[in-house]
């Protein structure tokens, strides 16, 4: 079975608006490379203009090839490369905006064209040579963060105190994992050493909170046999994300795009792994009752596809000892738990990635995320009107997508504690 290329790629119109956006940013630092040699100038147009190139020649490719048939180093770091110096010019432009409006200011009032344009002193001399130093800076950050960074897994440990939690699951441990997004592995490495720090946690259940692939079940060729290794005495559960349907590429015909699917719900068996599709599993620890339920996903974002229904996950379900959903994306929190289905005690979810990017440091917390999503990475307790805590947590994601790296925001594996709260 073979896909094609995403269905965002080959917009004619997104190509034009890159070339418009690289010429005028050109266009404004273009008088620091006056007084240098014609040799220099054309290096550096080169290097302006390779971004694009790529992101072009990536596109080209993926119209003739397959976009499996490409080598992973191709498929991953062509677009990759593009974005990264596309992020870093759009942080330049940042201290290139005096300029863009003193231009205007210039041709309103008829200087423009008549004498030396008030964009050409020192001040504005100053100006460029900030915005190249800052976009240099932002490049160089997001290649580390596409070499080192992306692979530095973290930790996060967070521990609940619950009213009423039956002594049976005092001190349970659940690692949640989140968009896994394996068609961005370089190779299975990195990820052998990221199950190695799951088992290392001793979980006594594990989560995975959907997104597998990025656009195709082929995906998982090569990783099978890793994430089998993860190891919890009371199983893992998954659930699906929104790019684990298959709707972000194109397909020959409705039944490739179902066996696509089927092949996904097989490798989750392959590996032991309990796919929750709109659908629940109560657990019995000694006396006590726990409760797993999987939504499809659901997102109050119109953008994203509605697969999931929590009135058939939980028809015929009654609430147990201690409830948890399994939710990709955080939106649906939001939505509709919290006003409809209050009983389950703790949400978990990934989708938002902390946006690959951010802050996390110093007691400081902010992300680009922030302006998509009320709750973009960690714990939320929201107080229920019967007197018990609703919490969600929200998983800043194992693996990537688009940008093949991080920067601020760290891949994650989430340890969450029950305890007794005193």
């Amino acid at each position: 079975m073979q896909y094609s290329m995403p269905k965002y790629a080959g917009r004619v119109p997104f190509l034009v608006l890159l070339f418009l956006f690289d010429w005028l940013i050109l266009k404004s630092i273009g008088g620091l490379l006056k007084k240098y040699r014609s040799s220099v100038k054309r290096f550096f147009s080169v290097l302006w203009w390779f971004p694009l190139a790529v992101l072009l020649l990536f596109l080209l490719g993926t119209a003739v090839f397959p976009l499996q048939s490409m080598g992973k180093f191709w498929r991953i770091y062509l677009p990759g490369i593009a974005l990264m110096a596309y992020l870093a010019k759009v942080i330049m432009l940042i201290p290139l905006l005096p300029v863009f409006l003193l231009q205007i200011k210039a041709f309103v009032t008829g200087l423009f064209f008549r004498k030396k344009s008030e964009t050409s002193g020192k001040s504005f001399l100053f100006f460029r040579r900030m915005g190249l130093f800052i976009g240099g800076l932002a490049f160089a950050g997001l290649l580390i963060g596409s070499t080192i960074w992306v692979y530095k897994f973290k930790v996060h440990s967070v521990s609940l105190q619950i009213e009423e939690l039956p002594d049976a699951l005092e001190g349970l441990k659940i690692v949640q994992l989140s968009d896994l997004h394996l068609g961005s592995w370089m190779s299975a490495a990195p990820l052998q050493r990221a199950i190695d720090k799951v088992n290392a946690l001793n979980p006594d259940i594990v989560m995975f909170t959907g997104d597998l692939v990025n656009y195709s079940s082929a995906e998982v060729k090569g990783f099978g046999h890793i994430l089998a290794q993860v190891k919890a005495p009371l199983g893992v559960y998954a659930i699906l994300g929104n790019h684990d349907y298959g709707d972000y590429t194109s397909w020959k015909t409705p039944q490739e795009k179902e066996e696509n699917m089927n092949e996904l719900i097989d490798f989750y068996k392959s590996i032991g792994w309990k796919l929750l599709r709109n659908s629940t599993e109560v657990i019995s620890i000694d006396s006590a009752r726990l409760l797993i339920a999987g939504v499809e996903n659901w997102s109050a974002t119109a953008r994203f596809k509605r697969y999931g229904d929590m009135a058939k996950t939980m028809e015929g379900v009654a609430y147990c000892d201690f409830n948890i959903l399994l939710s990709h994306d955080p939106t649906h929190w939001d939505a509709e738990v919290l006003e409809n289905y209050r009983g389950f005690d703790l949400t978990l979810s990934g989708h938002t990635h902390g946006m690959q990017l951010g802050i996390e440091a110093l007691g400081m917390k902010w992300s680009p995320a922030r302006y998509m999503y009320k709750h973009w990475a960690g714990l939320t307790i929201q107080g229920n009107r019967d007197g018990r805590d609703n919490y969600l947590y929200v998983n800043r994601g194992l693996g990537h997508i688009a940008y093949p790296g991080r920067v601020g925001i760290l891949p994650e594996i989430t340890l969450i504690t029950l305890s007794k709260a005193n």
